[in-house]
């Protein structure tokens, strides 16, 4: 009997060597996978924009016409209207005092004011155009019947008549015609210039809610706003000063995801050497369990530090410059959070804490970088709430583009997950001892 069971666990150990890589393969593809089905499909869905319209209106032909108010109806309506998520979502707002609220609480991505004049200007340049065609129509036509009167009074001095005589003619109109052509060409340009200014749309984009997104909005809201034939104005607000030697605009959105995925990476990692370090597979009583962990939470306390200089020297390595101290300490602060949640973890099953961190880093990376409007459905919905990476990110942003200090929007995230981190810790103390110490401690 023994002898099967020997020969047995033999094949199975054989045969692990063969299975083991091919396990490890499907688990790193899909690993993969959940990190970058996010990115690569991303569209933008319901991106909160603000827009304003102080538009007076003007009397065209005795009737009152208002273009800003239609346009911000027609936006507003549209989106509300359609079935599926629109990909921006207007909200009409009512005061330029009602932008600045809401840019300050992190409501909009963008605003979009329409001035006073933008009717009167409208008209105006209608007018102008319909009035330099009318010239050019006019003024066409005079020299076509010039040219025709003067051709055909040559050909009766040069004695030509019939077909001849009609093909002089027509050789004449055709040239004064291209010579007026090229006169009001001329004309329309300069008049353009000086006699009428198409109004100026004013476009704001808060880079700190996602510089990302407003990458993309300030590629797709002039193209679209050019439309109505006016200029568009654009404003950045929340520049940062994240340092790059490279043109794309890419290279500066990344820089915040440098800190992010390296932050809990190295975090993970720590918390499984901690671990390692100071568990125990057993206790001889509570006691001794609970100063075991005690010194786990001063071990994450301190390597949590160095986590967040390791970031530091990563960003100042690319070529970004050394982080202030405020990101410093709040990427410590994140560290310290994040570490708690996955010992604590590890302590009640240390498979159970590798599991849940690696599917966090699967599930959260895109999530630190895209904001929710960017992120497929699944993400979007059960995802982008809880995941460390969306706080950390927010953080990140806050210190670098919104010069905020180390307690920002997502510092209180990160207390609420290190007193999760706490309670699990707890949890984990009060787990039973193993049964022949819980007999030694109750004897």
């Amino acid at each position: 009997m023994q002898g099967k069971k020997g020969t047995m666990q033999s094949n199975i150990r054989r045969y692990a060597r063969y299975l083991l890589p091919l396990v490890a393969i499907a688990a790193v593809s899909c690993l993969m996978a959940l990190m970058f089905y996010p990115m690569m499909n991303a569209n933008m869905k319901n991106v909160p924009v603000a827009i304003l319209s102080l538009d007076k209106g003007s009397e065209v032909q005795g009737k009152t016409t208002n273009i800003g108010d239609t346009l911000v109806d027609k936006m507003t309506s549209a989106a509300s209207d359609s079935d599926d998520d629109p990909a921006i979502a207007w909200h009409e707002v009512h005061s330029r005092d009602d932008i600045d609220r809401g840019f300050d609480n992190h409501e909009y991505y963008a605003a979009i004011v329409i001035p006073k004049d933008f009717t009167a200007k409208q008209v105006a340049v209608k007018q102008t155009e319909a009035k330099k065609s009318m010239e050019s129509a006019t003024a066409l036509a005079q020299a076509m019947m010039t040219a025709q009167t003067q051709a055909q009074m040559q050909a009766r001095q040069k004695g030509l008549t019939g077909e001849a005589a009609q093909k002089a003619v027509q050789a004449a109109v055709q040239k004064a015609m291209q010579q007026a052509a090229a006169q009001q060409s001329g004309a329309t340009s300069d008049s353009a210039s000086s006699a009428s200014v198409a109004p100026t749309i004013e476009l704001t984009v808060d880079n700190a809610k996602s510089p990302m997104l407003a990458n993309l909005l300030k590629q797709s809201l002039p193209a679209m706003l050019g439309k109505t034939g006016a200029t568009v104005k654009t404003t950045t607000l929340h520049e940062g000063d994240v340092a790059t030697n490279s043109s794309l605009p890419t290279a500066a959105m990344m820089g915040q995801n440098v800190l992010i995925m390296p932050t809990y990476l190295m975090s993970l990692i720590v918390s499984l050497l901690c671990a390692m370090q100071f568990a125990r597979t057993s206790y001889d009583s509570r006691t001794q369990r609970w100063a075991t962990f005690g010194m786990q939470l001063g071990a994450a306390l301190v390597w949590s530090l160095g986590v967040a200089l390791g970031a530091d020297c990563i960003f100042a390595m690319l070529g970004s410059g050394w982080l202030s101290g405020s990101m410093v300490v709040f990427l410590w602060f994140a560290s310290f959070a994040l570490m708690s949640v996955l010992l604590g973890l590890m302590n009640i099953g240390r498979p159970l804490g590798i599991l849940c961190g690696v599917l966090g880093m699967g599930l959260g990376m895109t999530s630190g970088l895209f904001p929710s409007e960017l992120l497929p459905a699944f993400w979007h919905d059960w995802i982008y709430g809880w995941v460390p990476q969306r706080f950390i990110g927010e953080g990140v942003r806050a210190v670098l583009y919104g010069g905020e200090g180390w307690w920002n929007a997502g510092s209180e995230p990160m207390l609420v997950i290190l007193c999760v981190g706490l309670a699990v810790f707890v949890l984990a103390g009060l787990m039973p001892l193993g049964r022949h110490k819980a007999r030694e401690a109750a004897e």
